[in-house]
């Protein structure tokens, strides 16, 4: 059965991880702030959740320039990641966060060791470790709750109203029905009674109110 607390326990839990680590080097140009006022936040406390950011403002890379990203990363530009969960599967997401060796194993180009992507090879370094996300959830603090935490935000941001749909979904049909139901019971009390009025005046003619009377 579809939980939407949990849900929305772990997107939240998954805003932390990318907040945290992932702001550092990754943009979000799909994602503002008040999108998690549809979460539960108000726009106080969304507000107040990245301070360098407002609530209509886009997460953008939080580099000077494209120069300064490819130098502080290998000489690649950190992909923004509104969309990766349409492109990549959440398996491949995850098997990138947690695919580093340990201890980790660097090559003469300076690039991480990862069994997660087809090369083996990634100009990014290890961006989880135990510990490293602060928060307040009760959930294990462990690379792979990590990983499966920022990979539900991640698809959230790519369809922010997907909860409020499931939530709403089955209310909304609920409510189509019923007022299906009470339209064709008021058409069909309609049509009865024109009926019933019409078999009265065919079976009793008559010329006036008073003729009847008398």
């Amino acid at each position: 059965m579809f939980d939407l607390s949990s849900r929305i326990g772990q997107i939240k839990r998954g805003f932390d991880v990318f907040r945290q680590v992932c702001i550092n080097c990754h943009s979000l140009k799909l994602f503002k702030l008040m999108n998690m006022c549809g979460i539960g936040y108000t726009p106080k406390q969304a507000s107040l959740l990245v301070k360098r950011y407002r609530l209509i403002d886009y997460f953008k890379l939080p580099y000077k320039s494209n120069l300064q990203a490819k130098q502080l990363n290998n000489g690649v530009i950190p992909p923004d990641l509104s969309l990766i969960t349409k492109y990549r599967s959440f398996q491949w997401i995850y098997n990138v966060l947690t695919g580093y060796n340990s201890p980790l194993i660097r090559n003469e180009s300076n690039l991480y060791h990862n069994e997660g992507l087809e090369q083996g090879w990634t100009a990014m370094r290890p961006p989880l470790a135990y510990w490293c996300v602060k928060n307040s959830f009760n959930a294990p603090h462990s690379v792979h709750q990590y990983s499966q935490d920022v990979i539900r935000f991640l698809d959230w941001v790519s369809e922010p109203w997907i909860d409020i749909r499931d939530k709403l979904i089955l209310p909304i049909l609920g409510s189509l029905s019923i007022a299906g139901l009470m339209l064709s019971n008021s058409l069909l009390l309609k049509t009865t009674k024109k009926g019933i009025w019409k078999h009265i005046i065919t079976s009793f003619p008559f010329k006036s109110f008073e003729n009847y009377c008398n």
